[in-house]
């Protein structure tokens, strides 16, 4: 009996020979890490955002609706779902909740303030609250179930805070 070779099928065309590629010797530099809390070992894929994009894309969601543990615009915010939700948006990882969101970046003095910084308040002694500084002394927040999310000015704010500078 006799089997053809494939080139002795009129129909079939031999197979193209595969051209190498070089490969390089060093790994291309991925750029600087935007890696949001010392412990993470993970680098997020992130657009290298400014501070005043986070800031002006967080005001977009004044109006919404406060929900207790919301995290998304189609459920609702709580403040530190609002903070997690823009950052992720970016690419970052933050922690979820107002407090352990200000373990996230690194301190900033509050006469440093940037747009995009994340600005946790203490109540009494406790963080529990939590939103993103736009500039000019204002932050926007998902105040309460009342208010939903604002835009509020800093110096009404009673007690201390703790700002931290997510973006290098």
């Amino acid at each position: 009996m006799f089997a053809p070779t494939p080139g002795s099928i009129p129909y079939m065309t031999p197979a193209p020979t595969p051209v190498p590629t070089p490969t390089p010797t060093q790994a291309p530099d991925p750029g600087p890490s935007q890696i949001t809390d010392a412990a993470d070992a993970a680098e997020p894929s992130a657009t290298y955002a400014t501070g005043q994009e986070v800031a002006e894309f967080a005001q977009q969601y004044v109006g919404y609706n406060y929900v207790w543990g919301g995290k998304s615009p189609e459920t609702g915010f709580d403040c530190s779902g609002l903070v997690y939700y823009v950052y992720q948006q970016f690419g970052y990882e933050l922690n979820r909740t107002a407090a352990d969101q200000a373990r996230n970046g690194s301190h900033v003095e509050a006469d440093a303030l940037e747009p995009g910084d994340v600005l946790c308040f203490y109540k009494g002694s406790t963080i529990g609250h939590s939103g993103i500084y736009i500039g000019d002394g204002n932050y926007v927040h998902a105040q309460d179930s009342a208010t939903g999310v604002v835009i509020s000015p800093l110096s009404e704010r009673k007690g201390g805070f703790e700002a931290r500078r997510i973006l290098k």
